[in-house]
């Protein structure tokens, strides 16, 4: 039996091969262990879905997703589906939440969850031509028991720019590494909750098996600088200095993505001296009454100290924000952009909110005080900016109780003080 996992385009990213399809690496990793026949197809950089005229003929093509890509997968699946008739389409990843936007003409199957276990048995009724539609994937409790991810699959792009302005520490390649699975918070926005519990709840890779991972990583690639990817790189303390006294010995860079809480000076100094170079905080908002909508268990002023305790240690700030949330009020970009004058940061992401399928904003707009105006996935584009620069606000959300054009003035006016601050993530 053959298989080809297949890496979607991401025509919408300027930097598209700038971190590597890990799920899809660690799937790979499985099926190689038992022997089967796997070729991994990333068309990352691929501008149109057309890219499927190069795909090998497979038995099985499995194709990862997120939520705002089904409506891709759908036509990326359809077009596969004209080569190779008899083949059978698979989908995984946190997209397959949303099933109700699956296309069953032309996917035959999806893993809500974990996939590594549950893969085995798809193929086994594929061969025996039982093949179900829906399987939910079985939570993985010792996560060192997953082979390394199978990076020699990507060859030469294992990953690029991932530190703000594309600094480069050491050498021009990178990759993603992760030390555990799920998060123990509950974020309005944010689809993980769903997966946590699924997974019945955070998982933790020991400290020993991270470092053997890295150095692997350093032996096979000469690859020094890693992007760990975990949901919430903070949730266990002690396993914070202990992971950081290993890493120091190592001589690698690195950059996290955590919350504000529980982060502090301790963590801060340690995470700095073990060659983490930049930290990227999910801040979303100085308003705290946005912050309370987005359920997000922290303020403006546990923001703002985050920050400075990074400018104090030498670390990089990269902060992450959304405007037009359930909760904005025509106090909030005002708010927003008295703190932002203030408080320290190296550079910032900020993304258009979307109800992503699977959030609690998605499954209960009323208790978010928000009609979803749009449901068109293809227009779920967060990003401020593409290939072609900067792309269009897009009405997707109303607050009901205010008017949708001053919602819309209001957030292209904080886009415009973004632009002036010379610290605005493009890309």
């Amino acid at each position: 039996m053959k298989i080809c996992l297949i890496y979607l385009p991401h025509p919408y990213l300027k930097q598209p091969n700038a971190q590597a399809p890990i799920g899809l690496l660690y799937l790979a990793a499985v099926l190689e262990v038992h022997g089967i026949d796997v070729e991994l197809c990333n068309f990352s950089d691929s501008l149109t879905p057309e890219a499927v005229t190069s795909l090998p003929e497979a038995d099985v093509y499995g194709i990862s997703v997120t939520s705002i890509e089904l409506p891709q997968a759908n036509r990326f699946a359809y077009l596969v589906k004209e080569r190779f008739g008899k083949s059978k389409i698979i989908l995984g990843g946190s997209g397959t939440y949303s099933k109700e936007f699956v296309n069953w003409s032309v996917v035959d199957s999806i893993c809500i969850g974990e996939g590594e276990q549950t893969i085995l048995t798809m193929l086994e009724d594929v061969k025996r031509d039982t093949l179900q539609k829906v399987y939910l994937g079985s939570p993985i409790n010792n996560l060192d028991t997953i082979p390394f991810p199978a990076r020699h699959l990507m060859g030469d792009k294992q990953g690029g720019n991932i530190f703000a302005y594309n600094k480069k520490y050491k050498g021009t390649k990178s990759t993603i590494i992760l030390t555990s699975r799920g998060c123990p918070y509950k974020c309005a926005f944010c689809g993980s909750p769903k997966f946590t519990n699924m997974s019945k709840g955070i998982r933790f890779r020991s400290s020993q098996d991270v470092v053997s991972e890295i150095k692997q990583v350093i032996d096979t690639f000469g690859i020094y600088q890693f992007r760990f990817s975990d949901d919430m790189f903070l949730a266990k303390r002690d396993r914070v200095f202990e992971l950081c006294d290993l890493l120091k010995k190592l001589d690698i860079v690195w950059r996290i993505s955590c919350r504000v809480k529980p982060f502090d000076y301790e963590i801060a100094k340690a995470l700095k001296h073990s060659g983490c170079e930049e930290v990227s905080f999910g801040i979303e908002s100085f308003d705290d009454c946005v912050l309370d909508f987005l359920n997000k268990g922290t303020t403006a002023v546990d923001n703002a100290k985050a920050l400075e305790m990074c400018e104090n240690v030498g670390i990089k700030s990269r902060v992450l924000f959304m405007i037009r949330t359930p909760g904005q009020r025509k106090e909030t970009v005002p708010i927003n952009i008295e703190w932002l004058k203030r408080v320290p940061y190296n550079i910032i992401a900020c993304t258009s909110f979307v109800p992503i399928p699977g959030s609690d904003v998605w499954e209960n707009p009323d208790k978010y005080n928000i009609e979803i105006l749009n449901k068109n996935l293809d227009d779920y584009n967060f990003y401020f900016f593409g290939k072609n620069g900067e792309n269009n606000l897009k009405n997707i959300i109303k607050i009901k109780d205010r008017p949708l054009n001053e919602f819309n003035a209001e957030s292209q006016k904080f886009r415009d003080f973004l632009k002036t601050t010379g610290k605005l993530n493009k890309g």
